[in-house]
């Protein structure tokens, strides 16, 4: 081997020495921040929604929020809605007005209740790596296990939010022009997502979901015929292209002036 060819060698060896020192070096840096963000994390101790940043706070990198180190006690315990729900309040001192439960669970199943074509299509929250996200989807209420089914079909980013982080947020109102006139229900709950291979997928097309709608079965069917027709279509809805979401309700806030007429707050909350 010539001089010449050695020193090629040794020269390219050494280009590649260095750079990979350099890799190893951002993959170090990338590691101890990691490592870094994960002890701080370890270290922050837990806040409430009301927290505010001071002066003794400890230094943290740009692009960092309160949820990535701190865990957040969210009680919705805000101000503004104690004082509607129970606090002293217009025309109410603390503790008036609120409406017994089993009454209010009555009067939020006439707005949110009703089985196959009294569902509702509802504002769908969900969140995955604190990136939110609002869709809309219908539900219909199981008033007796006091669930929401709906029906997807998969591959939706919301059923992957869902599938990976359960927690969950609804919204309905009705159209109003006015405030003297609306209603409004915020929920919240958990999810469970049902394969078409479970039998309850089929109980809640059954006894639940408008399912006919797609059936499409010919208005001069017989019952024999329409029976038929149904199951064909539910046996198709199986193979395997949708999911049922089941939403278990942790939380109802009503909001009406309905609840007013009554002698009630007209901000009502209900749990299970």
């Amino acid at each position: 081997m010539s001089k010449r060819t050695i020193g090629f060698v040794i020269l390219v060896s050494l280009v590649c020495f260095i750079g990979s020192q350099g890799m190893l070096s951002a993959a170090d840096k990338k590691a101890q921040k990691e490592q870094g963000k994960t002890e701080q994390a370890a270290k922050a101790k837990k806040i409430d929604t009301a927290a505010m940043l001071d002066s003794n706070h400890p230094p943290y990198e740009p692009g960092y929020s309160c949820n990535d180190c701190h865990e957040i006690k969210i009680d919705a315990k805000t101000t503004a809605t104690q004082v509607w729900l129970t606090g002293e309040s217009p025309g109410k001192k603390a503790g008036e007005g609120i409406m017994p439960k089993d009454k209010l669970w009555a009067a939020m199943m006439k707005v949110i209740g009703g089985k196959k074509f009294e569902s509702h299509t509802y504002v769908l929250g969900t969140c995955l790596n604190n990136v939110p996200l609002t869709t809309t989807a219908e539900f219909t209420l199981n008033p007796e296990k006091k669930v929401l089914y709906g029906f997807h079909e998969k591959g939706t980013e919301k059923l992957n939010q869902m599938r990976l982080n359960p927690k969950v947020s609804l919204n309905w109102h009705k159209e109003f022009k006015s405030f003297a006139d609306f209603c409004c229900v915020q929920i919240k709950g958990h999810a469970e997502l049902i394969e078409s291979n479970n039998p309850e997928f089929e109980q809640a097309l059954v006894d639940f979901l408008p399912y006919e709608r797609g059936a499409r079965v010919p208005a001069d069917a017989t019952p024999q015929q329409r029976e038929e027709r149904l199951k064909q279509f539910r046996d198709s809805l199986k193979k395997g292209s949708f999911v049922i979401s089941k939403i278990y309700i942790d939380q109802i806030t009503m909001a009406t002036v309905d609840f007013t007429k009554e002698g009630y707050r007209r901000y009502q909350r209900w749990t299970p």
